[in-house]
């Protein structure tokens, strides 16, 4: 069976090391690779990058990974005191996800990737969601990691279709939504407070984008829940590299 490539973009951060404090880093958590090389994909770790054609030339499918906020410039907002961004990351992969749905290559986005592709695709977001019973400020890590919420998800949504359910209990780790959801992209899942949950292409094209981290479920039961998704996801991508040889991208 093939083994489809799939890039996932990684988190620039400041780590200590043996070689130093504060040495930078391109950072992805290992939950992320895990469910995709499950479901039978061959992983690799996408940093920021000229190369983004390239790039985007070898693999079947991307994954889009949480992390720190997108600009709000790049949606016509203000930026928050005390965040920080990263221009580069922004950049980088608002051309992967253009690049991507123009090539029709299987896109997952996560979290800040759900925001990122909203954004790249002409959308706007809730720069910071006000405080409710299901979407409280950001906590300390545990609080965060243990924190759920429930949402409903359309009938005729992919996402309904596999996970085989409209009502699903997910976490809650983001301060940040769409807004004005980007033409070509349609909600498909809310919260009860109203805040978009997920969003689908209202084409053909494979592209499944949710605000909860699936690959954070990690509790046995939670995590066989979600693992639809990655299987779909995956399917997607080795049904492209069927479609796509290794020899017409060129060396891998």
């Amino acid at each position: 069976m093939i083994r489809p490539l799939i890039g996932i973009t990684t988190w620039r951060r400041s780590i200590d090391t043996d070689l130093g404090s504060g040495r930078p880093a391109h950072t992805l958590g290992t939950e992320y690779a895990a469910p995709v090389e499950a479901a039978g994909g061959a992983v690799v770790l996408l940093p920021p990058t000229a190369g983004v054609d390239e790039v985007l030339d070898r693999l079947d499918g991307l994954v889009l990974s949480g992390g720190e906020d997108v600009h709000p410039s790049r949606y016509g907002a203000e930026p928050q005191e005390g965040k920080n961004y990263d221009p580069s990351r922004d950049g980088y992969e608002i051309a992967l996800a253009l690049g991507a749905r123009r090539r029709g290559i299987p896109v997952l986005a996560i979290c800040r990737g759900l925001q990122v592709s909203n954004v790249a695709f002409g959308g706007t977001l809730v720069v910071d969601i006000p405080t409710t019973e299901h979407h409280e400020p950001m906590r300390g890590a545990d609080q965060q990691l243990a924190a759920r919420h429930p949402i409903l998800l359309t009938e005729d949504s992919r996402l309904a279709t596999l996970y085989g359910t409209r009502q699903r209990t997910v976490n809650t780790i983001h301060h940040q939504a769409v807004d004005t959801p980007a033409p070509g992209l349609r909600p498909v899942a809310w919260a009860p407070d109203g805040i978009v949950e997920a969003v689908e292409s209202d084409g053909e094209w494979p592209f499944w984008a949710v605000q909860w981290h699936p690959e954070k479920m990690i509790a046995p039961d939670e995590a066989a829940e979600e693992m639809p998704l990655f299987a779909a996801f995956v399917s997607a991508a080795r049904e492209r590299a069927a479609e796509h040889p290794a020899a017409e991208k060129g060396t891998r």
